[in-house]
């Protein structure tokens, strides 16, 4: 078939929901947990042992390495921290877990409005609250350490500036090492991983907002051009333009928490 229908993309935090169109990347793993579901044809999972996983939902766990060719599909991909207490409800295994045909069903609907102009950040929150309870799962509202708290508002009003780890372990009153271990703990992922989230969010704004990758790449506090894309590269598996790009999604946001 030939998809048309451009999709969306929503942040929350270390959240992604994101409906799109003829995906295929290049092998890479990351940091999150991937839920893969199509809501057409059938698309090919090849593994770093050169096996071929076909199907049309399954669940990725977190530093797996994988391509993922879903050139004919219209995809439903979600991200999510692999020490949530999300995904320990969803599954707890080191290999791909294929989503059986009901809840695929359950899911495909859920998703279609990831492919319209209509979602807002509230809606699409429901959304994936749904996906997640239709896996067996549920959102579980997340309390922050106080210090950390602060850190992170520190980081959101210098972004894209320079942000040092040393201004950040001042504010939240302890050493380095003990605000590193502390920020991980709480956020799920490392400070450095946290700092490039927040770049990459104001370089996508600015993409969307019809801005070059150059100079999107250098107002969101990236070397180059080429730092943004290996960046981005390394997360999705794929280029910035494809997701951000005006020809590919119809909108793209990112929603506070």
């Amino acid at each position: 078939m030939n998809v048309k229908r451009k999709g969306s993309l929503f942040y929350f935090g270390e959240r992604i929901l994101l409906g799109t169109a003829g995906i295929v990347t290049e092998p890479h793993s990351h940091y999150a947990v991937s839920i893969l579901v199509s809501l057409t044809d059938s698309f090919h999972l090849y593994t770093k042992s050169n096996s071929v996983i076909e199907s049309q939902g399954i669940i990725i766990p977190p530093n797996y390495y994988h391509r993922l060719a879903a050139e004919n599909s219209e995809m439903l991909i979600i991200q999510l921290d692999p020490k949530s207490i999300e995904y320990k409800r969803i599954v707890m295994e080191d290999s791909p877990k294929s989503i059986d045909e009901d809840t695929r069903l359950k899911i495909q609907n859920l998703a279609e409005p990831l492919f319209s102009d209509s979602l807002t950040c509230e809606l699409a929150r429901n959304i994936y609250n749904q996906i997640l309870s239709s896996l067996g799962s549920e959102t579980i509202p997340k309390k922050y350490d106080h210090r950390i708290e602060m850190v992170i508002q520190k980081i959101k009003e210098k972004i894209p500036n320079p942000v040092t780890l040393t201004e950040l372990s001042e504010i939240s009153g302890i050493s380095t090492d003990r605000f590193m271990h502390l920020f991980k703990e709480n956020m799920g992922i490392p400070l450095r991983q946290y700092l490039l989230w927040q770049r990459l969010h104001i370089a996508a704004k600015l993409l969307q907002g019809g801005e070059n990758l150059t100079t999107a790449s250098h107002a969101a506090g990236f070397s180059d051009q080429a730092h943004l894309s290996r960046t981005f590269k390394k997360m999705f598996g794929v280029k910035p333009s494809l997701f951000l790009g005006s020809q590919s999604l119809s909108k793209v946001c990112f929603c506070e928490d």
